[in-house]
C-alpha cells in the first residue's frame, strides 16, 4: 500500500478498532493503594505480599492472574524519580504490590491515584470479564483501554498558506522562547534542521528516537520551525519542544500501522502538570470516552495547561464524537481549507471551539522516508491534525511572559476563541457546530 492510501485509510477511521486489544484500565481505590504504599515487605515472598494486601484487593488480583491471564500491570499517570525505579514487567504478586504502591506515592495528583494498565495474555476483554471486575469493592473504575490515531490524511502538493489565513505576518510577535510545548504524537526527527534547536527533550521509552509514521515531526514544525534560518518553513512560534513517542515502532518495515501505547502517553500527560509546559498539542483522536483520560485533562486545565485537539477526520464516516477534543476545557479545532471552508473531512460538534489551515499544509517530515509521507524533509498534508498545531502555536505566543496558572490557561484560551475571525459560512452567527467561534486569527489574538 502507498502512503497515500495508507494515509486515506488513516483519515477514515475503517480499520481502526476502538478499543486497544487485551488491555483494561483499572482504577483500585485510593485508600487500598495507599494502605499499601504503607506497608513495608521484609520479603518478596507470595506468602509475604499476600498478607500485606487487603482482602478487598486480593480478590480481583486472583481473578485475573489465575482466571484471565494477566501478563502485567503498570501503574498510570506516574511520574518517575525520586530514585524508584518503575515496577518490573511480570504478573507476580511481588510486582503487582509494587506496581499498586507507586500509583499511590508516584503520581503528581491525589484524582489520579490507583489507575492500572492491565495487560492479558490472550488480548481478550469480555463484557463479563468487566462485569466481574467491577463486582468488587476495592476497584473504582474498569474500562477498556481506548484507542488513539493520528487525525492526518493523505498528502498534497506544497504550498504554506496557512500562516497567512491566520494573519500571522501581521504585526510583531511576544517572544516564546521560554514557553515549553508538550507534542504527544509519533516522534520527531530530532535532526532536522528546521527543527534541531527548537527540541528542549524527547522521549520515545522503549522504542527506537526515529518517527516512523512522520506525522510527529509534520506537526512539530508548524508548531516550531525555526524563522528566518534560511532553511525550510516557519513555525507558528520559537518555542520549545517536548516531543513524546506514542505510537509504537512499526513490526514490519514501511507499515503505516498505528499502535497506540497509552501507558507512555499518560506519563507525558501527567509529566505537563508540575512542569514548565503550558501548551500540549493532541493531533490525535478515537471514538471511546475513558474516565481515566477524564480525570487526567481536568487536572491539566486545573494546573493551567492549554490543550489544543483535533476535532477528528471523520466527518463522512458517521461524524462522531471524538476524544480527547471532546473533554471540557480543551481546545477542539477543525479544518479549513484555502476558500476559508470547512474541509470535507473535518469533524462537526457542539464541542468545536474553533477552526484552522488543515488541508494542503506543507511543513517537516523525516528525512528518511516516512510512511506517511510521499516525499522526505517537507510535505504538504492534511487533516485536522495540520490544522491544530495553527492553534498550539499561536497559545504559545499568547502565553510568553506568563506564570503557569490555571487563571492564565484559561484567559489563553478565551483570548483564541474570542479573536476568532467569523466565517462566510457561519451566515453572521457567532458560533456554528462547523466553525465553532470561526477562524484562528494570530493577530487579533496578540491585539497587533
Amino acid at each position: 500500500m502507498g502512503s497515500t492510501q495508507a494515509s486515506r485509510v488513516a483519515a477514515s477511521g475503517t480499520r481502526h478498532p476502538t478499543h486497544v486489544p487485551g488491555q483494561l484500565i483499572i482504577r483500585v481505590k485510593p485508600a487500598a493503594v495507599r494502605h499499601l504504599a504503607a506497608t513495608s515487605l521484609q520479603a518478596a515472598t507470595a506468602r509475604a505480599v499476600r498478607a500485606a494486601m487487603p482482602e478487598e484487593v486480593q480478590g480481583p488480583i486472583d481473578f485475573l492472574r489465575d482466571t484471565v491471564g494477566l501478563k502485567a500491570m503498570k501503574p498510570l499517570f506516574v511520574v518517575e524519580g525520586g530514585g524508584v525505579p518503575p515496577p518490573p514487567e511480570g504478573a507476580s504478586l511481588a510486582t503487582v504490590h509494587r506496581s499498586l504502591a507507586q500509583s499511590a506515592t508516584q503520581t503528581p495528583r491525589d484524582a489520579l491515584a490507583g489507575f492500572q494498565i492491565v495487560h492479558l495474555r490472550d488480548k481478550k476483554v469480555t463484557p463479563a470479564l468487566l462485569k466481574r471486575l467491577r463486582t468488587s469493592k476495592a476497584v473504582d473504575l474498569v474500562e477498556p483501554v481506548p484507542n488513539r490515531w493520528l487525525c492526518a490524511v493523505d498528502p498534497m502538493i506544497n504550498r504554506q498558506w496557512g500562516l497567512r489565513a491566520i494573519r500571522w505576518f501581521n504585526g510583531n510577535h511576544p517572544d516564546a522562547e521560554e514557553v515549553h510545548v508538550s507534542v504527544i504524537d509519533s516522534g520527531i526527527d530530532a535532526g532536522h534542521p528546521d527543527l534541531v534547536d527548537s527540541i528542549q527533550d524527547y522521549r520515545h521509552d522503549g522504542n527506537s528516537g526515529r518517527d516512523f509514521l512522520g506525522h510527529g515531526t509534520h506537526v512539530s514544525g508548524t508548531i516550531a520551525a525555526i524563522v528566518n534560518n534560511a532553511v525550510g518553513i516557519a513555525g507558528v512560534a520559537n518555542c520549545r519542544l517536548h516531543s513524546w513517542k506514542i505510537f509504537k515502532d512499526p513490526r514490519k518495515k514501511g507499515s503505516s500501522a498505528e499502535r497506540f501505547n497509552f501507558e507512555l502517553y499518560s506519563k507525558a500527560l501527567a509529566a505537563a502538570l508540575d512542569s514548565d509546559i503550558k501548551v500540549i498539542n493532541l493531533s490525535i483522536a478515537g471514538y471511546d470516552r475513558s474516565k481515566a483520560e477524564a480525570a487526567v485533562f481536568a487536572e491539566l486545565i486545573e494546573a493551567g495547561v492549554v490543550v489544543s485537539t483535533a476535532m477528528g477526520n471523520e466527518f463522512e464516516d458517521g461524524n462522531k464524537k471524538e476524544y480527547p477534543a471532546g473533554y471540557p476545557g480543551t481546545i477542539g479545532v477543525g479544518a479549513i481549507d484555502e476558500a476559508n471552508r470547512r474541509a470535507s473531512f473535518s469533524n462537526t460538534g457542539k464541542h468545536i471551539a474553533l477552526v484552522a489551515p488543515g488541508v494542503n499544509i506543507l511543513s517537516t517530515v523525516p528525512r528518511q522516508k516516512a510512511s506517511f509521507a510521499d516525499h522526505t524533509d517537507y510535505d504538504s498534508w492534511p487533516g485536522t491534525s495540520m490544522a491544530t498545531p495553527h492553534v498550539t502555536g499561536a497559545a504559545a505566543l499568547l502565553y510568553a511572559g506568563k506564570a503557569k496558572s490555571k487563571a492564565s490557561g484559561l484567559a489563553v484560551a478565551k483570548r483564541l476563541i474570542a479573536t476568532a475571525r467569523k466565517l462566510p459560512g457561519m451566515r453572521g452567527k457567532k458560533f456554528t457546530s462547523q466553525y465553532g467561534a470561526g477562524l484562528l486569527d494570530v493577530a487579533a489574538a496578540l491585539g497587533v
